[in-house]
């Protein structure tokens, strides 16, 4: 090799590459990868279709909003699955006299924001809730009250303006949960993002109009303590999304979210493999919990036409498979519409009837119900009706429960908007019914049910099963439902 030219510059070369030598003997090894932060395990979680609206008791009805509702607050008492009426966040309540209710409080009863809730939080509670008088709501069941009294804080005294043995399962409805009096509005709905404050069994830590995570209240008094430390509320935005949830092992529970068909292609699947589906889902039978009715809107103008009335009755005998608006399985309940058989349609005279019939989207079997009622009511002659998600149609199919489930509870539908020429006859009949008991009580509620069979404001379609998917290492303990069956959140534990 011959001698370098510029003997300076290899030099300089010698150096800096000396140089790089030592630093990169210097410089620490880069770290070498590593996994990524485990993610914290999902909660509880259940599928539920019905996005979340509100959560202020005095504005819930929906299904979605009263199972938050139901968990999130306490109410003085309680109604359990066999009808028997106990004490919720009561300590007890007594009638001191025909027309005082007294009910007592424990002393160590709190919200979860660590206030004690007294006498004056229920007083706030129920007479917000009055002075609001929310349609649709369970409000109408506290109409007995004349005044609130609050001798001591651990003391409500409801003076009743009536006699009303009925009052302690008015305290068990969703309108009379207790809410902070420090923190909602007496004048206005609680806004939907502000987290409420309650004592029931879970409290709520976020929430959105599609989730609402859960947490274990630890300081709990009540007969329905969490038996899970979280829980998540999902919605799902159909039957399809809440099918393709549970297939893929997403969620831990399915409450009433999917359709005929996939119900279908559930139980054939857990047919199949022996009990479970592939993701080890187990189907859990709730006989009769899915009642279905359809109304008449109070607003709608053919609804004080008797013989519309009348027809729309007719047109669906044929299909009608419950005969009263009081469910089977709930005491004191008679037979009172006619079901079945070729019912002879009337013929309807006049200009053609243009009905709009109403549903529920967030129900995945209100709407297949809902063609085949139009076809039905469309076999008169001279009506057309069309079908809409509108709350403000003439017809309106429900699922809801009774706000209580008991024959007066499940009446409510009808007694709370009565036609004219009956309002008096069932006024009479509802408050001689609230003072009696035995055989007497029994005649009042048999008279209101057949009287709903002639007004034909409220007309009962059917009754059946309610679809519940628990699934694997979980299970659903007794009495996890509120005094409206309103699915509860706290009886869910791991199996």
């Amino acid at each position: 090799m011959g001698a370098n030219p510029n003997p300076a510059r290899a030099w300089a070369i010698t150096i800096a590459l000396a140089v790089a030598v030592i630093l990169a003997g210097c410089t620490p090894a880069a770290p070498s990868p590593s996994a990524s932060p485990t993610a914290a395990p999902r909660p509880f979680t259940l599928l539920v279709t019905g996005t979340i609206g509100t959560l202020d008791p005095a504005f819930a009805v929906s299904r979605t909003d009263s199972i938050l509702v139901t968990t999130v607050f306490q109410r003085l008492m309680q109604v359990l699955p066999n009808g028997n009426l106990k004490p919720d966040a009561a300590q007890d309540c007594v009638f001191t006299s025909r027309m005082v209710y007294e009910c007592t409080l424990p002393a160590a009863l709190k919200f979860t924001n660590g206030e004690p809730v007294t006498s004056a939080d229920v007083k706030f509670s129920l007479q917000r809730a009055l002075r609001l008088r929310v349609p649709g709501t369970s409000v109408h069941l506290l109409d007995s009250v004349s005044r609130i009294e609050t001798p001591n804080l651990q003391t409500v005294r409801f003076v009743l303006s009536r006699e009303d043995n009925q009052f302690g399962y008015a305290l068990s409805s969703q309108a009379a949960s207790i809410v902070n009096q420090h923190t909602f509005d007496p004048d206005a709905q609680l806004p939907l993002g502000t987290l409420p404050v309650g004592s029931g069994p879970l409290q709520l830590t976020t929430l959105t109009e599609h989730s609402a995570d859960l947490t274990r209240y630890e300081d709990y008094t009540g007969p329905t303590r969490a038996l899970l430390p979280a829980v998540r509320v999902s919605v799902a935005a159909d039957s399809v999304a809440a099918e393709a949830a549970i297939n893929a092992g997403e969620v831990d529970a399915a409450w009433a979210c999917l359709d005929a068909s996939a119900q279908a292609r559930v139980d054939n699947e857990i047919s199949a493999h022996g009990g479970t589906t592939e993701k080890g889902f187990t189907r859990i039978g709730l006989q009769g919990v899915k009642v279905t009715r359809l109304y008449w809107n109070p607003k709608s103008t053919f609804r004080s036409h008797k013989d519309v009335r009348a027809a729309v009755a007719k047109a669906l005998q044929a299909d009608r498979s419950l005969d009263s608006v009081v469910p089977i399985g709930v005491p004191d309940r008679v037979s009172a519409f006619p079901v079945g058989g070729r019912p002879k349609l009337p013929a309807l005279k006049g200009a053609r009837r243009n009905l709009s019939l109403g549903y529920d989207p967030a129900d995945p079997t209100s709407a297949d119900v809902a063609r085949l009622l139009r076809d039905r009511l469309e076999d008169l002659d001279g009506v057309s009706v069309r079908l809409t998600t509108d709350p403000s149609a003439d017809l309106l199919l429900t699922t809801a429960p009774g706000w209580i489930n008991n024959a007066l509870g499940w009446l409510q539908l009808y007694l709370g908007s009565p036609l004219g020429s009956s309002k008096v006859k069932l006024a009479e009949l509802e408050a001689h019914a609230r003072m009696t008991t035995g055989t007497a009580r029994g005649a009042d509620l048999s008279e209101l049910q057949l009287q709903a069979a002639t007004d034909l404001t409220v007309l009962p379609v059917s009754q059946g099963p309610e679809f519940l998917l628990v699934g694997p290492g979980y299970q659903m303990a007794n009495g996890n439902f509120g005094s409206g069956e309103q699915l509860g959140l706290w009886g869910f534990t791991r199996g």
